[in-house]
């Protein structure tokens, strides 16, 4: 009897169903998976930039290309250590905390490398330094640890070789007609590997091409366009029309430099005095254009730019570290941008790369 009333109430069920129109919900198979079938995107590699100063006129073009190249692709947790190494330590210490994929570091003071790769190395976060090179010992205690730079005795021999051309094709640069070079050096920090080896390399190119020249003076400018300018000053007064040519170990110094000679009627005021420098920066260029200054030589920042972010994405997704680098690493693994010699006859050079590390 039972059974018989509980089939009557699932006909009489089925029946309301019929009645009001309702059907029972389809199962849908699961869909198959195609090649047009949308994919979640990769999480974007964290990557931290430790930048020394970001007032540094060169520095500013290098992070300026890995910000534009990085534009979408990835999460750039960029700092600025205001030439404050401590500070720079502390910057570091909150990235890794973070959880950073990669760091790179353009080092405050290249001599604090190993403290900078002990923690990078404590939490197995691979470093990639740029601009400013640790020593060999400091690059090879760390499997994870690469450079991204030049080879500054490079800059400081292009330079000697610009101004012996120069000093030959131009009789007006002998100013007391001794045949002899007299040439002053605007010298970057004191004991700045880069500041040494392009003022070693300076002297080492004119003396292995016996070429006669004598070294009035060589002070320090720390790379900074008003400390240049005070440099010159007491030039100016101490030496006056004795200086022929004026080579400094970058372009912001220079800047000053011509700054302190133009009041005292170089460079355009109708007193002749060469002068040459290092990166060929864009505020450098107009002065090579119009002949004020002889020229400069080139730092490829957007390719310094362009490796550093190539190499810290490679890292952060787990490709080999070179991929897509077309520069062969050295003993210290570092990538070495060439230098472009740059003069009137070249200037688009720097201002077509320019264009690229500016570009947005």
């Amino acid at each position: 009897m039972k059974k018989l009333v509980s089939i009557l109430v699932m006909c009489f069920v089925m029946f309301s169903l019929v009645a009001c129109g309702e059907k029972a919900p389809a199962v849908t198979p699961p869909a198959e998976t195609s090649a047009e079938t949308p994919v979640a995107p990769a999480k974007k590699p964290v990557i931290g930039v430790a930048i020394f100063d970001y007032s540094n006129n060169y520095v500013t073009y290098i992070r300026n290309s890995i910000a534009t190249l990085s534009e979408g692709k990835a999460d750039i947790q960029m700092v600025d250590a205001q030439n404050d190494q401590a500070k720079q330590v502390e910057q570091i210490d909150t990235l890794l905390s973070k959880g950073v994929d990669v760091l790179c570091v353009n080092a405050v003071d290249p001599k604090a490398a190993a403290t900078i790769i002990s923690k990078a190395k404590a939490a197995d976060v691979p470093i990639i330094f740029f601009n400013r090179s640790p020593s060999e010992a400091d690059m090879n205690s760390y499997d994870k640890c690469w450079y991204v730079g030049t080879t500054p005795a490079d800059s400081g021999k292009m330079q000697a070789e610009m101004a012996m051309e120069a000093f030959k094709a131009d009789k007006a640069f002998d100013k007391n007609g001794d045949g002899i070079l007299q040439y002053v050096i605007l010298k970057g920090t004191l004991g700045h590997p880069d500041a040494e080896a392009r003022t070693k390399a300076n002297q080492d190119t004119f003396q292995t091409a016996g070429f006669k020249t004598e070294l009035l003076d060589v002070q320090p400018g720390d790379f900074k366009t008003a400390t240049a300018k005070d440099v010159t000053d007491v030039w100016m007064g101490k030496f006056g029309d004795k200086i022929e040519m004026i080579l400094t170990n970058n372009d912001a110094m220079l800047l000053g430099a011509i700054e302190s000679a133009k009041s005292e009627g170089y460079f355009g005021g109708g007193k002749t005095m060469g002068a040459i420098g290092i990166n060929a920066l864009p505020e450098i260029l107009p002065e090579i254009k119009n002949g004020t200054i002889i020229g400069s030589i080139l730092s490829d920042a957007y390719s310094e730019g362009f490796n550093i972010y190539t190499m810290a994405t490679n890292v952060a997704s787990g490709k080999d570290v070179y991929e897509g680098i077309t520069i062969k690493p050295d003993s210290m693994k570092a990538i070495r941008v060439p230098y472009i010699p740059i003069n009137k006859a070249n200037v688009n050079v720097a201002e077509e790369m320019y264009a690229k590390a500016l570009k947005k």
